[in-house]
């Protein structure tokens, strides 16, 4: 009995290693390999200047006065998008300093700008330089009136891309001219007083939808 054991044993033993023999050498194989492949992730990048060459110059109103319809200019403001991805964006104004009652007597207007002989976006080189003068920028039919307490809450700004232009595609300019009156009613505690505020932008790619928006009502 223990013979035959043996025997069987070795059959078993003579047979896997002969198919394991067959395997190595009954079928053709081959690799190929693609190489140099590469990931690369996109980014948010808004680019906010004050005048068209791409600068951050701080936007300066001297000898206002309270006025029942005349807007005095306060400067411009350049939104472009030099990242890779569409973006959608919002603004509030941020009191430093100053003896000002920033209250509703205080009024903003944005109004959009276009740009002559072109169409609502401009495609501009990446250091914003748009021109040597401000003549090529006229005027859009629509404008925006705000008082400061509207546009000066960081969760409550009404100073969004839904109502001042619409999102900004890859290398997308928007371009606001920003005024300010002083209520025909205000009196002499507003002489001669000084203000200074930041203006603070936030940019997210369009399809967040953890960040939204606010467009209450004026």
């Amino acid at each position: 009995m223990k013979m035959k054991g043996y025997i069987v044993s070795i059959l078993i033993v003579g047979l896997a290693l002969g198919g394991m023999g067959l395997g190595t050498f009954a079928w053709f194989t081959d690799t190929e390999t693609v190489e140099a492949n590469e990931i690369t992730t996109g980014e948010v990048d808004l680019v906010v200047s004050t005048n068209i060459f791409g600068q951050k110059k701080p936007m300066i109103v001297t000898n206002l006065v309270p006025s029942k319809d005349t807007w005095t200019d306060a400067g411009l403001i350049f939104l472009y998008n030099k990242g890779t991805v569409p973006l959608k964006w919002q603004g509030h104004f941020v009191k430093t300093g100053g003896d000002l009652v920033m209250d509703e007597k205080l009024q903003f207007r944005f109004t959009r700008l276009l740009g002559k002989n072109y169409q609502t976006e401009w495609e501009i080189p990446d250091d914003l330089k748009i021109s040597e003068s401000e003549n090529m920028l006229e005027e859009a039919t629509s404008e925006i009136d705000y008082k400061w307490t509207t546009i000066s809450s960081a969760d409550n700004t009404v100073l969004n891309s839904g109502n001042l232009g619409g999102t900004l595609g890859c290398r997308e300019l928007r371009i606001f001219k920003v005024q300010v009156k002083l209520d025909e009613n205000a009196g002499n505690c507003y002489a001669g007083k000084t203000a200074k505020f930041n203006v603070v932008f936030d940019a997210t790619q369009t399809d967040n939808p953890g960040w939204s928006e606010t467009s209450p009502t004026q």
